[in-house]
């Protein structure tokens, strides 16, 4: 076998055993490989290999090969295989350049990458003090649990150190290892995952408050998408959406009364038409005003009534007035089973829950009524009218 063969041979054993340890895009190069045998990715790294099958320890040569190599291949990281070991120079220069070297005996015994402590290799030799392989390998390994390149702060208070006090600062560090520099701006494919993931929480579409109470990730690279576009990829309708006309708002809503059969609730609006309920209210500044501006009032266009405190009041007040009279008793009590009981067209005439909301009880409600004398006010009245019962005709 001629030694090209014996290289060759050699550079295939290499090849089928980072196939079984797990890289992918895994190529051998050509006869003009300048400096990289075989190319492939492992957990995300790019790495070029330097396979040398030599009866002697093998020289800086190769490191100087397979570190060129690694810029014009664009890798991350550069490593040499040697049958026969290395020269101390060659070990100086790997250290300079940040490249793994390793003997095929400890490279067939492999099963991760880069292999759990190949700085122990070259311990023993003198010449070198201090290297970097500990330092590089204790940050593959931190690396390798977050499947990124890890921010400073989520490497150990010591290693934080050593690449101060080696380095000066991380951006160098990661520059000198070949290793993409991290980045706090997430990708479009994460931010979708993030916005998908804050959905899956609070089971609805997220508004930008909902991305910023729940995500991990800083509210800027959502508000820069833009965030309507995202929602849309993401298979949402946006709440809002710019560009959106009044008239188009108007149109979109007489096209879902017509699909409907009857004028939409705002939950209907939220679920089936074409803009949200949000995008009338940004417009209109509320739903009512939306609803003066196409000459509805809230009950024609099939919403409940909304009520003011003084409305409730007065409601209260001509109810307990007219069963007052009815009933004959000024004494007459008026109480939440009396108004679910009294109905117009089938429906309670009003809920006694509006009460509730608008005072926070029904105990409330009648404490305040107590307080202000609403009560007296209104019996006078009715003393009144009775005192004035001969100015009516009669039947």
């Amino acid at each position: 076998m001629t030694n090209n063969q014996k290289g060759l041979d050699f550079e295939r054993k290499c090849y089928n055993k980072l196939i079984e340890v797990g890289f992918s895009n895994l190529r051998r190069t050509k006869n003009t490989d300048n400096g990289a045998d075989i190319i492939g990715t492992y957990n995300g790294l790019t790495y070029v290999f330097q396979c040398k099958d030599h009866a002697k320890k093998h020289g800086n040569k190769g490191v100087q090969e397979v570190v060129a190599a690694r810029h014009l291949y664009k890798a991350n990281r550069c490593v040499v295989i040697s049958s026969s070991g290395f020269t101390p120079s060659a070990i100086q220069l790997a250290k300079a350049t940040n490249c793994i070297l390793l003997t095929s005996s400890d490279f067939f015994e492999i099963h991760d990458f880069p292999p759990a402590n190949y700085s122990l290799l070259f311990q023993e030799e003198v010449i070198v003090k201090d290297f970097d392989y500990d330092l590089v390998e204790e940050y593959d390994k931190i690396r390798k649990d977050l499947c990124r390149t890890p921010k400073l702060c989520e490497l150990s208070k010591n290693l934080q150190y050593r690449i101060r006090k080696e380095y000066t600062n991380y951006g160098n560090f990661l520059t000198k290892i070949g290793d993409t520099k991290y980045s706090t701006k997430p990708s479009d494919e994460e931010l979708q995952k993030e916005y998908l993931r804050v959905k899956s929480i609070i089971k609805k579409i997220p508004t930008l408050k909902d991305i910023k109470e729940h995500s991990s990730f800083p509210l800027n690279p959502f508000q820069q998408y833009p965030f309507t576009e995202l929602q849309e990829e993401c298979g949402d309708r946006p709440y809002i959406k710019r560009g959106a006309t009044k008239e188009q708002l108007t149109d979109a809503y007489f096209a879902l009364q017509k699909k409907l059969g009857h004028p939409p609730s705002i939950k209907e609006i939220d679920r089936d038409c074409q803009y949200k309920a949000s995008y009338y209210r940004r417009l209109w500044g509320d739903m009512n005003a939306f609803f003066d501006s196409i000459g509805k009032t809230r009950t024609e266009a099939g919403l409940p009534r909304v009520y003011t405190k003084t409305d409730v009041i007065l409601i209260y007040s001509l109810i307990k007035l007219l069963l007052s009279i009815v009933k004959e008793s000024n004494d007459y009590e008026v109480n939440q089973t009396v108004l679910e009981q009294l109905t117009f067209k089938g429906k309670t005439l009003i809920s006694p829950s509006i009460f509730s909301k608008k005072f926070g009880t029904w105990d409330n409600f009648v404490q305040y009524i107590h307080d202000k004398e609403i009560d007296s006010v209104f019996s006078k009245m009715l003393e009144q009218i009775k005192e004035q019962e001969g100015l009516f005709p009669q039947g």
